[in-house]
């Protein structure tokens, strides 16, 4: 598991990790074109990949149940170059939602989902955002996957309470600023159930925990493993594996919340097989 980090490398670690996430992830929004001026709301989370040449938001299946099929959702687009004023959207007609098993809206089970991009999509997004490659890591998160012990856990994803108004600013009568999380916590449990399996990562509400109240929003987001290395006495990270979708949060127990996850079979077999169907 490696030594604990000393607080002078905990700043330095946390914005590494966060700059590398933070180039898959995204955010959805609902439009509410019924307010004046128009107003939105955090509607989930989902990571940008890719495998057999598709490229695809991945998601949770509830998530997608609540966004619509046709008209125009709003993207919450984060960069490791901070914030930035911007309105993305994306046509629900021309991207498709795949569903691979219903939502079960528990912790029990499966809820993971798609939307396929089409080029007109992909070729929208800033140059910041990256599309993380499932095939590149097939074999590897497969065959020999890194034990829940070791390196480091982070949830990634949009926050809904930590959503506010800010002063209208470029040419925009609303500016909606909203915030997301690279949490670290730990992963206790990891179970397989027929086609899909499961990660349990806990959040720890002690006097050093500065997340959410809630996970809502988070819906969709990635869980991430990292690997970090020691040398000449300093800790980097080497890399940062997408192993987990969240789709749950439990109630706190005591000091715990557990989030439920979707884990590494479901996506570099379930998500990365429909992604070669699709393309073929």
């Amino acid at each position: 598991m490696g030594r604990i980090l000393t607080a002078a490398e905990l700043p330095l670690v946390f914005a590494a990790v966060n700059d590398r996430i933070s180039d898959y992830a995204i955010g959805f929004v609902k439009i509410l074109p019924t307010a004046q001026p128009e107003d939105a709301t955090v509607a989930g989370s989902g990571t940008l990949v890719t495998a057999g040449g598709r490229h695809t938001i991945l998601t949770a299946a509830h998530v997608l149940d609540a966004l619509p099929s046709n008209g125009e959702i709003g993207l919450i687009l984060p960069t490791r170059f901070g914030p930035q004023v911007h309105r993305a959207t994306l046509e629900m007609n021309v991207g498709r939602k795949v569903t691979l098993g219903p939502a079960s809206y528990d912790r029990n089970g499966p809820d993971l989902g798609l939307i396929l991009l089409a080029q007109s999509d992909i070729s929208k997004l800033p140059s910041s955002k990256t599309f993380y490659n499932l095939d590149k890591r097939r074999e590897q998160m497969l065959s020999a996957p890194r034990a829940i012990d070791m390196g480091g856990w982070f949830l990634c994803g949009m926050v809904g309470e930590w959503t506010s108004d800010l002063s209208p600013e470029c040419g925009f009568a609303r500016v909606k600023a909203f915030r997301g999380v690279t949490g670290a916590g730990v992963v206790v449990a990891e179970r397989q159930c027929a086609e899909f399996d499961y990660l349990e990562f806990e959040a720890k509400y002690n006097a050093a925990y500065e997340g959410p109240d809630s996970f809502g929003g988070v819906s969709g987001g990635g869980l991430w493993q990292v690997v970090f290395e020691e040398r000449d006495g300093a800790v980097n990270m080497v890399d940062a594996l997408l192993s987990g979708v969240v789709f749950f949060q439990s109630e706190i127990v005591g000091d715990t919340r557990t989030i439920f996850c979707h884990g590494r079979r479901s996506i570099y077999e379930r998500v990365a097989d429909s992604l070669r169907s699709a393309a073929s």
